[in-house]
């Protein structure tokens, strides 16, 4: 295409239009999407349309019961993403460097990820840094990595699959195993055959979805197991799933290291599988082409060699 066809183009295009196309392909939906932007779904249509229009490309398959990105359409997301990452960050991008580093940096997370020389390392952060001030938020496995992606978070700490364009480090190997409350049928039984839970009520986090696009080792072990199907109860942080199980809303996967105290006082007991316990890697994750302030340039340098840390089983 010539340049001055490229430059009419970006003359021409109405930005706000890949912001919708993001929020569509986001939310899977255009009702979805529709409320999300406090718009009425026929405007979301139309601008849609417009879209693909001013591309020239069909974007979404949307046939009935289809709700897919076409090639033209994945590829548009992925630069739209990059845009929006740029945008979000420009007026910290813009702040002057001096001597003394200041700023804001963000870290998303999922719920109870732990590594003692993560701690440490922050610790040390905070002491060369004074005037850096920091934003925790405890979010879903796709939260954080969506909020990495778009450029939103400094840093993500998740579990999950990681998409292949995000930096990645290894953060903590935690060991999972089946428990249920005091009150379930088959508390204080030993040698429990994993038959035995077939058709179970299941205590969830969001993220262990059967078939879901993060799912892991410890999902893995629900379709194993054939139990699991019956979800009762689901939170996005362990010490929800925890309470829901102790209080027999259901069975549930819980990190060994964090049961082993209500295991030792007689709230919980383990279910099988009782050998080779599935394990969960949770890295912390970056975006490499997101556009940082000092504050996080030095942070993201200063923890840039924390090391894996494995939770010991109980």
């Amino acid at each position: 295409m010539p340049t001055n066809r490229l430059e009419r183009f970006a003359h021409n295009l109405d930005w706000n239009l890949l912001r919708t196309f993001v929020v569509v392909v986001e939310e899977g939906s255009i009702t979805k999407a529709a409320n999300r932007l406090l718009l009425q779904q026929p405007a979301v249509s139309m601008a849609l349309k417009r879209l693909e229009q001013t591309v020239g490309h069909k974007l979404i398959d949307r046939r009935p019961g289809r709700f897919d990105l076409t090639e033209a359409g994945a590829r548009l997301h992925a630069l739209c993403r990059d845009i929006f990452t740029s945008v979000v960050r420009l007026p910290e991008a813009m702040e002057p460097t001096g001597e003394e580093i200041s700023g804001h940096i963000t870290i998303h997370t999922v719920s109870h990820a732990l590594n003692p020389a993560w701690d440490r390392a922050l610790a040390s952060f905070f002491r060369l840094h004074p005037r850096v001030t920091a934003g925790v938020k405890v979010e879903t496995t796709s939260d954080v990595i969506r909020s990495v992606e778009r450029g939103v978070a400094t840093l993500g700490i998740s579990d999950g699959i990681i998409p292949a364009g995000l930096g990645c480090a290894p953060f903590c190997i935690e060991t999972y195993a089946l428990y249920c409350g005091r009150g379930h049928r088959l508390f204080g039984t030993e040698g429990i055959r994993i038959e035995e839970l077939r058709g179970e009520p299941y205590v969830s986090f969001i993220s262990d979805v059967l078939g879901g696009p993060h799912m892991g080792p410890v999902t893995a072990v629900r379709a194993v197991g054939s139990f699991g199907q019956q979800v009762r109860a689901i939170a996005f942080n362990v010490e929800e799933v925890l309470r829901l199980v102790i209080a027999n809303a259901g069975i549930g996967m819980l990190p060994v290291h964090l049961a082993a105290a209500s295991a030792a006082c007689g709230d919980l007991w383990q279910l099988p599988p009782y050998d080779d316990l599935p394990q969960t890697e949770t890295f912390r994750i970056t975006n490499p082409s997101a556009a940082l302030n000092p504050a996080e340039r030095a942070f993201l340098a200063h923890i840039a060699d924390v090391p894996l840390w494995q939770h010991p089983n109980a």
